[in-house]
This record gives C-alpha cells, structure tokens and sequence, in this order.
C-alpha cells in the first residue's frame, strides 16, 4: 500500500499488471522511519505527501512536452505531464529505459530493484507518452518538434578524475564491471567515495567470482550512506567472504603494481600492495551538455535528476513528479 495505494481498486478491477509491486529497498520507507522521517516511496513519492500530491489535477491547457532521458526521473516526469493531458514525447539515447536502475539490479541482492524501471515505462506507456528508444535528442530535433515545455532528465556519468600513475595501472569504474567490459585481475581494490550500495555490491560480487577483494572507503565504514540493518547485513557478509575494509581511505594514485591513499584524518600516506585491478566509485558527474545549450532557450525548461546535480533513485523520481505537476 506504500508503494501503490490503489492496489486493493486495482485487484478488483481485475488490472494486476497495473500494479505498482514494490522493489523492497526500503529506502524511503524503513530507512526514513528509523531517521525520524515520514516514510515514502521511491517509486511513488506521493506517499506521505498526499496533501500536496494526493490528487492529480488536469491541465487546461494542454502542451507539447518533450521529456530528454528515459531514466526514473524521465519516466516519473513523462507519466505525470501525460496523465494530466500534455501531450508527451520522451525520446531515449539508449536502446532500454531504466538509466541507472539497470545497473543497480545487476548488484547481489538487488534484482528486484529492476522492477522501478519496469514500473514507471508501463505507467508512461499507459499514460499514452510516445516513447523513442536509439534517440539521442539535440537541438535538431528540439527545432523540428518545436516542444512548448521541455523537461531535461539527461542522468550522469561515473566521475573520473585523473589519477596520477593511471597510464600504468589497470584501473576500470563501477560501470564498467557492473557491465562485464572488461577483464579484472584476481587481486582487486575499489576505492570507494560515496560509502553507498556500489560499493558494497562490487566487493561482494567480485568476491563471490574468487577475486581478492580490499574495499576502500572514505569514511568510517562501508556502507555509511545507507540504512545501518541493511549495512549490517552486508558487512556480515562481506566479512564471511574475505573481503578486507579500509576505512578513511581518499584515492591517491596508482601504478601496476599498487594503489596509493591518504588517510582522510591523518593526512598520512597508506599503500595497498599486490593490486591487479582498481575499480573506483567515485561518485557521478551530470551530463549538462544539452542543458547548457538549451541555457537561451525561450521555452519552459526543467532540469532534473541527476543532471541536476547526481544523488538516488529517491530525489530523481520525487523531481519528476514536480516536474510532471508542475507544466
């Protein structure tokens, strides 16, 4: 019912493929319960704000939205501007929707995560959104549609900033593994920033593959971003696998051979020997490149999600649906 208060109509109406099935993150349920915040959804960040969002209202006058991205964000922002009566057209650079949720399920543990991509393309396609997949947009297209409002939901790419030494090393970003592009040596360190899920996921994966896995984390634990049951969980798991954790670690440098850190509170250099790969997760950087061209654009214009500026899932969809209500 969090997730889909309509679930109980939608049962009896004999519509079970509208149904909005929970994901079991529990981010924005239990995680914001025990932080002393009222509980939500990521998928339907209208729970707990029904006052504001509860209803969905018509427009009275219809526009010509052009949504740029089929991530979460894109999606949530393409269902709300079309069941409202927009007219909306979301035009996708890749051949799936879904952004980063399609690496996320990828993940131990979170292929259920999968199911918020799954959910929010069938609630645009029912909207009635025109959905266009291998559709980069640029300002080309922007002039041939001649869109009244457009929504930007353009996401983000892995943060990648040079490390000296980087031309000797073997050194890959979550995506890439997360992706299978390329081969990973036996003996495997990932420098971890953000001390969210990536992390965590990466080293039990690449463990459960037989690499040797150092987990190297900026702050005072792995995991800190997240739920602490959750969080708990996984180091249990990680400590039965062999995976070692070094807390307040900042990437240095790296050569073929090892991987160079700063200690965070210390200010003291740590070297981790015998590395064959080094996976950095690092964060994300947003792609602003059409944003920053539709800067003079006399039109309505939304920037949301992560090429806003890159959190979760959570922020992503809830701009959406300010987006969507917003036109």
């Amino acid at each position: 019912m969090i997730a889909d208060p309509q679930m109980p109509a939608k049962a009896q109406a004999n519509r079970p493929d509208d149904i909005r099935a929970c994901i079991a993150c529990n981010q924005a349920c239990i995680g914001h319960m025990l932080n002393g915040q009222p509980i939500s959804c990521i998928q339907h960040p209208e729970t707990g704000r029904e006052l504001e969002y509860g209803t969905l209202s018509k427009t009275t006058k219809p526009k010509r939205v052009l949504v740029i991205g089929g991530g979460p964000a894109g999606l949530k922002a393409a269902a709300i501007a079309a069941a409202r009566g927009h007219h909306v057209t979301l035009h996708e650079a890749t051949a799936t929707l879904g952004g980063q949720v399609n690496l996320a399920q990828t993940l131990p543990g979170r292929a259920e995560f999968g199911g918020a991509a799954t959910n929010l393309a069938h609630e645009a396609r029912t909207a009635g959104v025109e959905i266009h997949l291998n559709s980069p947009a640029d300002l080309t297209l922007i002039e041939q549609t001649a869109p009244d409002a457009i929504i930007c939901a353009t996401g983000a790419t892995p943060y990648t900033p040079e490390i000296p030494g980087a031309d000797e090393a073997h050194i890959l970003t979550a995506w890439e593994v997360l992706q299978d592009k390329a081969n990973i040596g036996g003996r495997v360190v990932i420098a971890d920033w953000k001390g969210d899920w990536i992390g965590l996921g990466l080293a039990e994966r690449l463990a459960r593959n037989g690499c040797h896995v150092r987990l190297a984390v900026n702050g005072t634990m792995a995991g800190q971003s997240i739920p602490q049951y959750a969080r708990d969980a996984w180091l249990g798991t990680l400590h039965r696998l062999g995976v070692e954790i070094h807390p307040y670690l900042r990437l240095y440098g790296a050569d073929a051979e090892d991987a160079y850190f700063q200690h965070v509170l210390s200010g003291e250099p740590v070297m981790l020997e015998g590395v064959d790969t080094l996976v950095t997760s690092l964060g994300h950087q947003p792609v602003t490149t059409l944003a920053d061209q539709l800067a003079q654009w006399p039109g309505e214009l939304h920037l949301i999600g992560d090429c806003l500026t890159p959190r979760t899932v959570e922020e992503a969809v809830f701009e959406g649906l300010k987006a969507g209500t917003a036109l």
